[in-house]
């Protein structure tokens, strides 16, 4: 036992766990309809704005915060006066203002309540925005119908420079979707009333807007996951031949061509979400006996291949089945389903079929969702087997450096996320809801302690924590703390690489001194920290336990 002891106690004074902050940054009309309700995060002169809601009559507003935090908010302007909630849309950067809409108005900001005003009176339909040449285009409608019958605008920011810039459906709605610009021309899908949707392409002038190629002339095509590649555009697309595969065009109606012809008798390939890893496109698509794989391409016909394909027979959609890919340190990191455990798990490749394997094994399945490369970290969302729900994990790309950070949550509690990632001022900022699915609000992730985290040592006279010694612990170890005022008290247990193996909540406590206990009977021995917390205020310890 002392030799263990001695080895353990090395361990405890060489190992560094490296903490993990997520912080729920706002409380406005929290437990109230959709809480602040934060969308189109958009960083902007060094600030981070964003459509909320302060009031209890949910009229949606343009905000900021300058440093990050609930402190440093700033309501720039109400722009509707009864309530609209949610109605502000499309937070675009044109140079130095931010244009954006409310369905039947154009609005531009330049960060200022006193700038911040209507540019015209226009019906907007859902579409994206798009910048080209220091104009904004959008499909709007000047009649204002409702719902929109949509045509080709754009805007300078100013009320003479907001035109229309084509036509394209005389007789009704264009439907516009799926704008992409690139090479200084926009790719998008349209309809003219004669050859229902189809690809068209515009300089932004009236006489350079127009129909590119017709991909379906019978019944129309959508071409979707447009992506830049090899000096060309790629995107995919229907016909009558061979259904939904991958194209390509140069910009001409000649340079408009189909690049595969997979599976043409079912469903087609199918190609969806296109990644640019290795100078190579991996995108999710339908193999011949209609499971979803993971591809690849090189741009041509023979050089798009399978790269990882699971044929076990299952209910439903079949296949490998990745979702939302992330480049990160070099590798590329997805969803994928194990056949071997049967449940969706984190994998990593190289790029090729050898190289592709399973990160994580968590026996309910990992389902990771939002990957997005972040510092030195991927972070994602994926199953917790502490709490029982979806929650925000960091990792590094093994399974032991997949960990989920503490949720700023009153227990476990449910994780809605709804819009992410947006780096800002060294941390990652999303939109999500920690325990009631109606109450959004500002969040963040941080490698580094945040401002809203106060530690023991930089507010003693807020929050005592004693540490117990001997150090080792056994499993009924008491903590003992002293609390300068009133407030629930959480205690949550990590092992070495910070995973959660323990939450307890004393509720309720006046100011004194308390102990708090947990039972540790369950857990090995090794190292572990525990976090005390209560308001903002927190204190982190490390401890042994032996058994």
């Amino acid at each position: 036992m002392k030799t263990i002891y001695v080895f353990i106690l090395v361990c405890l004074l060489f190992t560094t766990v490296k903490p993990q902050y997520v912080e729920r940054i706002t409380t406005m009309n929290d437990y109230g309809y959709n809480g602040l309700n934060p969308s189109n995060l958009t960083v902007f002169n060094n600030k981070l704005y964003f459509f909320g809601t302060d009031d209890q009559q949910y009229v949606d507003k343009l905000m900021f915060t300058a440093d990050g935090s609930a402190a440093g908010i700033t309501v720039v302007r109400q722009i509707d006066s009864v309530k609209q909630y949610p109605s502000l849309r499309h937070l675009t950067i044109l140079n130095n203002l931010l244009i954006f809409d409310n369905h039947y108005q154009l609005w531009k900001s330049d960060g200022t309540t006193s700038g911040t005003s209507a540019i015209a009176t226009i019906a907007i339909s859902g579409t994206n925005y798009v910048v080209l040449n220091n104009k904004v285009y959008f499909a709007g409608d000047i009649t204002n119908h409702n719902p929109v019958v949509d045509q080709l605008w754009q805007t300078d920011g100013t009320i003479s420079g907001t035109t229309l810039v084509k036509t394209i459906n005389t007789t009704g709605a264009a439907n516009i979707s799926n704008m992409f610009v690139y090479g200084g021309k926009i790719y998008f899908n349209a309809n003219d009333g004669v050859n229902g949707q189809q690809l068209w392409i515009s300089d932004g002038t009236e006489s350079g807007t127009k129909l590119l190629e017709i991909i379906y002339p019978t019944s129309g095509t959508s071409t979707s996951y447009f992506v830049s590649y090899k000096g060309k555009v790629y995107f995919s697309a229907s016909d009558a031949a061979s259904s939904s595969q991958i194209w390509v065009t140069d910009g001409t109606s000649t340079g408009t061509l189909k690049i595969t012809n997979i599976n043409a008798s079912n469903l087609g390939l199918n190609p969806a979400g296109f990644t640019l890893f290795n100078s190579k496109l991996f995108f999710i698509g339908i193999d011949t006996i209609a499971y979803e794989q993971l591809w690849s391409t090189d741009g041509t016909t023979e050089g798009t291949i399978p790269i990882k394909t699971d044929h076990t027979p299952r209910p439903g959609l079949a296949g490998f089945m990745t979702g939302l890919m992330a480049v990160h340190n070099n590798k590329l990191y997805m969803s994928g389903y194990d056949s071997v455990s049967k449940t969706n798990q984190l994998w990593v490749s190289d790029g090729t079929t050898e190289g592709t394997n399973k990160v994580t094994n968590s026996p309910k399945g990992f389902t990771p969702t939002r990957l997005y490369s972040f510092q030195n970290k991927l972070i994602l969302t994926g199953w917790d087997t502490v709490s029982n729900y979806v929650e925000l994990f960091a990792s590094d790309g093994t399974a032991a450096g997949t960990v989920c950070p503490t949720p700023p949550d009153k227990g476990d509690s449910p994780f809605y996320l709804w819009e992410a990632w947006v780096p800002f001022n060294n941390a990652l900022y999303f939109k999500a809801a920690y325990g009631y699915f109606a109450d959004y609000q500002l969040c963040r992730y941080t490698e580094t302690k945040p401002s809203g985290i106060v530690t023991n040592n930089e507010s003693p006279k807020a929050f005592v924590l004693y540490q117990n010694y001997p150090n080792p612990f056994n499993p009924t170890t008491a903590i003992n703390y002293s609390l300068a005022k009133d407030g629930n008290v959480k205690l949550t247990v990590y092992d070495a690489i910070g995973c959660k193996v323990a939450t307890i909540i004393n509720e309720n406590k006046a100011a004194g001194s308390y102990s708090v206990q947990f039972n540790g009977s369950n857990l090995a021995s090794g190292i572990y920290l525990y976090r005390l917390e209560s308001g903002n205020y927190s204190a982190v310890k490390k401890f042994i336990l032996l058994k």
